[in-house]
């Protein structure tokens, strides 16, 4: 093929084989802690990264998980070392459709095309000045990971009804609008309550009269890939809130159920995971309880995707 007339890359593709690749290695991107390395965030901006950008670029093993574009790096005065290769990330970039397609508002029409630009880690780099590297101490005062897990749940609204009906099964019962889970007492350790109970409140995230999720909503039997894609919805979401409380995710058997349907579902639709990783996110922002920021399930990464070389 004429090297000027290359095929424009397929996103969904080149991200769904990277989650790929990393499943058959054993390797689960959501479950990965980002505590010693930090939240992977833009230097400059020092906005986290979301969505599946979140996951891809933590897996990558840095010591610190701080990255810059081609362009700020050259802003900041610094460059990037021989041979290293970026690192992509996509987000969604609205695109008008042609003037005469107009909405009820009778302005042009927009459509999302899921759109990328490559980051560098600091490691990659040099001459990056060092006071805006953050420092990462083990010195801070010590944070009660359960007290972090309380506060989450506290100020979660619209907080759905909770049991403790459950003897050996946690569920989310959605006519009810109830979680059904065990005492705490019935938990090995209370690291495996609240990762329980987070994974249970994603899936509740999905609520019509919350974000009206399809993957809860339509009630899909278990098996399908709305089911598949749903519980690997809550397994993001909530181990994304164990990371952010400060705790481990719950023991990997309930993953591992579901880890070969999960790559045969990659493997025959290369829109599952961005899909999944985006709902997360949403799910994750509900439950925190904040405000969105005009972002979209991969972060739209403007400022950042602007200065992209």
């Amino acid at each position: 093929m004429d090297s000027q007339h290359k095929q424009p890359l397929d996103m969904y593709q080149l991200v769904t084989d990277k989650i790929v690749a990393l499943l058959e290695q054993g390797i689960i991107p959501w479950q990965k802690p980002w505590k010693e390395a930090g939240i992977p965030m833009n230097l400059m901006s020092k906005r986290p990264y979301k969505g599946i950008n979140l996951w891809l670029l933590n897996a990558l093993g840095y010591e610190k998980n701080c990255f810059l574009t081609w362009e700020q790096i050259k802003t900041l005065g610094g460059s990037v070392n021989k041979n290293e290769k970026g690192h992509i990330v996509v987000f969604w970039k609205m695109i008008k459709k042609k003037p005469e397609e107009l909405d009820e508002k009778g302005t042009p029409k927009t459509t999302p095309m899921l759109q990328y630009y490559k980051v560098f880690n600091i490691a990659q780099c040099r001459d990056i000045p060092a006071s805006l590297v953050p420092v990462i101490e083990d010195s801070l005062a010590p944070v009660d990971p359960i007290l972090e897990c309380e506060a989450i749940l506290h100020n979660v609204p619209d907080m759905p009804l909770i049991s403790f009906k459950g003897k050996a099964a946690a569920y989310y019962n959605v006519e009810k609008d109830e979680i059904t889970l065990p005492k705490m007492k019935d938990f090995k350790k209370n690291h495996g309550y609240y990762s329980t109970l987070f994974h249970e409140l994603v899936h509740a995230t999905g609520a019509e009269k919350r974000l009206n999720r399809k993957t809860l909503v339509d009630r899909v039997p278990f098996g399908t890939e709305c089911y598949a894609q749903e519980e690997l919805v809550a397994e993001m979401g909530s181990a994304f809130l164990c990371q952010f409380a400060g705790i481990l995710p719950n023991e990997i058997t309930n993953t591992v159920s579901y880890l070969d349907n999960w790559l045969g579902l990659l493997k025959g639709d290369k829109r599952f995971i961005i899909q999944a990783s985006g709902a997360a996110q949403k799910a994750v922002e509900f439950i925190l309880n904040r405000k969105e920021d005009g972002t979209t399930d991969e972060v739209m990464e403007t400022k950042e995707e602007s200065m992209v070389g």
